[in-house]
């Protein structure tokens, strides 16, 4: 299998992407967001003209170009770097391509963003060995917790009862089997495993206030 570049190396490669032309045209043209483009004839594959060495070669340029190019495309749309950055230029470039038909009335505050959020926050929560610490109690609490307090008290949060808790309750139920949720709990995992749960927290509180994402 051919050797992925490290992070720093897609970033010497995107830099030199945008900085210089690229090989393979006699003048060479520079790379900009409007000339990003990806092959559609897959990666290289054993074949007669190439020996396995010359195989993997090629595929380990060409996975470090399309690597580039999604750094690319990610700074052009304002994605930060993080484990979900690629998610997001994919639900970036879905919601660009094919756009739901504008509805009328006021605009729902639950977003992809805050239910993931409010998914991992319940099962923070929750205790599975006692069933007086279920989803109900986690929802009950966090309710009564900011962002959320003050989340569910504006216009367009609570949308499915007048009580808050259950509104959180239906949300988590209805979210929590999406790959979006699953998204979420990795990205948790991967700040507590690195010991920073408290950046998460604060990150939480930014994408639950601040509704939705410009």
């Amino acid at each position: 299998m051919p050797r992925l570049a490290r992070r720093g190396e897609n970033r010497d490669t995107l830099a030199r992407l945008v900085r210089h032309p690229i090989k393979g045209g006699a003048k060479g043209r520079v790379m900009t967001i409007k000339k990003v483009s990806f092959k559609t004839d897959g990666y290289p594959c054993a074949g007669l003209l190439y020996d396995e060495a010359e195989i993997q070669k090629q595929v380990a340029e060409r996975v470090s170009e399309d690597h580039a190019k999604l750094l690319l495309l990610c700074q052009h749309y304002g994605i930060q770097e993080g484990p979900v950055m690629f998610y997001q230029l994919a639900l970036t470039l879905a919601r660009e391509l094919h756009p739901e038909p504008k509805k009328r009335g006021r605009k729902s505050k639950w977003t992809f963003m805050n239910m993931g959020a409010l998914v991992v926050e319940v099962e923070r929560l929750v205790k599975p060995a006692d069933q007086a610490y279920g989803v109900e109690w986690a929802c009950n609490q966090l309710a009564k917790r900011e962002p959320w307090t003050t989340f569910l008290e504006t216009k367009g949060s609570g949308t499915l009862g007048p009580d808050p808790a259950e509104a959180l309750r239906q949300i988590y139920y209805e979210f929590r089997v999406t790959g979006w949720a699953d998204v979420s709990r990795k990205a948790f995992r991967m700040y507590e495993y690195e010991g920073d749960i408290e950046k998460w927290d604060s990150m939480i509180a930014d994408v639950v206030k601040n509704w939705p994402a410009k």
